[in-house]
């Protein structure tokens, strides 16, 4: 009987390495390349401390560092890549089993079967099977990997309006102060007058208010400080109040070395919402491919044996899912609904996002057109008429009604400039933001 240990020791080898190998994960092809592309997209890392005067490229690279959607939405590329070794597994393990039979009490080796085989709540699948599952597994990690690019230009894009925002209220504190400065030398040239008898005290009432009204208008610009920097601070998570000084000077416009139609294009091409969009169409595609191969059969084996060598049995079996024939028509159907489903909201998505860049492209075009007026024309036009009007108060050829309005409306206008100057800023954000290009700030 010893004689027939090497061949149930063989067969019990036999089935331990065919589970085994069945066992093993079928990566898929770029598997290894979207790893190694998460490594290279996110470093996770303490940020070195941000000072209060920082650039806005400062700022920026701190935002990648420390913003917690950001990392969240990294975490969830990772955990979408380690889904695809699972999913292209079969989980099933090997099983022994130990059975004897007592007679009078007392067992023998002969009494004694030992079996082996895959686990019986698993079969073992067909490999086909498992490559389809982990081709769909890496199309949703590479959909989470757009995502998080997605992300990150998002960030970028909320970052920048929100420094725009920023600067834009630093230059009208700034031109507030600076229409305060000219009503306190326009009143000195009121109280000239006065000494002189060419004005009377209504004038110099008149521009006290004027100058009081102003200094309020500072004070309740001043005080929107502490929010904007709290904006500011909660989108690259720092501490609500940590200091951050106001920008000296508004930024300067920033060039855009490509055409409008040149920047459709870059959307149609390279924007992550539709990347992402794409990937799980294909994905659902695979889906597709993983419901009708729920027609092929799977597997299970077994074999056991005494101790002393005897084979008892070996057992094969197979499923039967033609009996589900229905229920399987029926998920295949569903899966194509679904594959059909994400196809059509990638279409509409693209046409959307097409939409928003023409219109984007055209306010941000309208707005380069209002500042060169304002700049070029306008207030060079305003700034003679403020000093024509100065002039000719101080002559006595004019009220002080007629200055105070002159000088208000270049103020105003100086104001309406530098607000189509960052309107035109944040629009190029957008528009960057959209078709994934990311030059510097």
């Amino acid at each position: 009987m010893k004689a027939h240990l090497p061949r149930l020791a063989l067969y019990s080898l036999l089935l331990v390495v065919l589970i085994a190998v069945n066992s093993c994960a079928l990566h898929p092809r770029g598997e290894k390349q979207e790893r190694e592309l998460a490594q290279r997209s996110y470093e996770k890392r303490e940020p070195a401390p941000l000072a209060p005067d920082a650039s806005l490229k400062e700022i920026l690279e701190y935002a990648y560092l420390a913003n917690a959607d950001l990392e969240r939405l990294y975490w969830e590329w990772i955990a979408a890549l380690e889904a695809v070794p699972q999913e292209a597994s079969p989980g099933t393990n090997p099983a022994i089993s130990v059975e004897s039979m007592f007679e009078e009490g007392k067992t023998s080796l002969r009494q004694t079967t030992f079996g082996i085989g895959n686990d019986p709540m698993s079969n073992i699948p067909w490999p086909g099977k498992l490559s389809t599952a982990g081709r769909r597994a890496l199309e949703m990690a590479r959909a989470a990997g757009a995502r998080f690019q997605d992300g990150k230009l998002e960030l970028r894009t909320r970052v920048l309006k929100a420094y725009y925002d920023y600067a834009l209220l630093a230059e009208a504190i700034r031109l507030k102060e600076s229409e305060i400065s000219l009503l306190n030398t326009t009143a000195d040239v009121i109280a000239a007058r006065v000494r002189t008898g060419a004005a009377s005290s209504l004038e110099v009432l008149m521009a006290e208010n004027e100058r009081d009204l102003a200094i309020n208008e500072l004070e309740n610009l001043r005080s929107k400080v502490p929010g904007q920097v709290a904006t500011i601070n909660a989108l690259i998570s720092r501490e609500p109040r940590a200091p951050l000084i106001l920008p000296k000077e508004l930024p300067q416009a920033r060039e855009i070395p490509y055409t409008d139609a040149e920047i459709l294009a870059f959307l149609a091409e390279r924007n992550p919402e539709l990347a992402g969009l794409a990937h799980e169409s294909k994905a659902n595609e695979e889906a597709v491919k993983m419901m009708r191969q729920q027609y092929v059969p799977d597997l299970g084996l077994s074999i056991s044996g005494d101790l002393e060598g005897m084979t008892r049995s070996i057992m094969a079996m197979v499923t039967a899912p033609i009996i589900r024939r229905e229920a399987i028509q029926a998920s295949i159907r569903q899966a194509q609904a679904e594959l059909d489903a994400s196809r059509a909201m990638r279409r509409q998505a693209e046409n959307d996002l097409k939409a928003e860049a023409v219109l984007m492209l055209y306010d941000m075009r309208n707005a380069e057109r209002q500042v060169a007026l304002f700049e070029g024309t306008l207030i060079p036009r305003v700034t003679q008429m403020v000093e024509t009007s100065r002039t000719s108060y101080s002559a006595g050829q004019a009220s002080i009604t007629d200055l105070l309005e002159t000088q208000r409306m270049l103020l105003g206008l100086k104001r309406m400039s530098a607000g189509m100057r960052m309107e035109r800023e944040n629009l190029l954000a957008e528009i960057e933001g959209l078709a994934a290009l990311t030059p510097q700030p």
